[in-house]
Order: structure tokens, then C-alpha cells, then sequence
């Protein structure tokens, strides 16, 4: 049998510490950009939601009929249509009969 020999040889990509760290930390920040996008935009999904609040809460200060009961057009309703709240007319198309409890149980 005859013997036979292996040449070895080096790969040629040859990195120095200080550029496997600059591609190591280029790598992280380019993971971690999606993780800034969904922040920024959940904070600006936040913001708008806050401002809807706020909007929603000066218009009802500042209106002047401000519980359903005491609005004219629902109370016309009840007049000429649903006779009183709470009657079977206005139980059935105002009121849920199916409530589905979502909550985990």
C-alpha cells in the first residue's frame, strides 16, 4: 500500500478581530432596526389614539346634551315609535340577547 499525503491548506479569508467586530455589531444593528420601527410605530399609533381620546372627551364637554336619555331625537323615537325604554319593541333592536364572553376563562 502506498502512502498517500494530504496537502492542507488555509482558507484565504482571513479577518482581523477588529473587522469580525465591525461586521459582528453592523449584524446586531441591522436585527435590531425592526424591533425600532415597531416601537416608533406603536408610539405613534399610541399618540393618535391619546389625541382621539382627548378629542373625544372636549367634544363632550362641550356639547350640550350630553346623556342619551336626554336627547330630543331619542326620546322622539321612544314617543312615536318604542313607547318607553326597556319595552319589547326597543329590547329587541337595541338590546344584545347574545353576549359571547371573550375572556379567557
Amino acid at each position: 500500500m502506498k502512502k498517500q499525503t494530504y496537502q492542507y491548506a488555509e482558507s484565504p479569508f482571513n479577518m482581523s478581530r477588529r473587522e469580525f467586530i465591525t461586521i459582528g455589531g453592523i449584524v446586531i444593528a441591522l436585527l435590531a432596526l425592526p424591533a425600532v420601527w415597531i416601537r416608533s410605530g406603536i408610539a405613534k399609533r399610541n399618540s393618535y389614539i391619546r389625541a382621539r381620546t382627548k378629542g373625544l372627551y372636549t367634544d363632550d364637554t362641550q356639547s350640550k346634551v350630553r346623556v342619551s336619555h336626554g336627547n330630543t331625537a331619542v326620546s322622539k323615537m321612544y314617543t312615536d315609535f318604542a313607547q318607553h325604554p326597556l319595552s319589547e319593541i326597543s329590547e329587541e333592536l337595541f338590546h344584545t340577547h347574545h353576549y359571547i364572553n371573550r375572556r379567557a376563562a
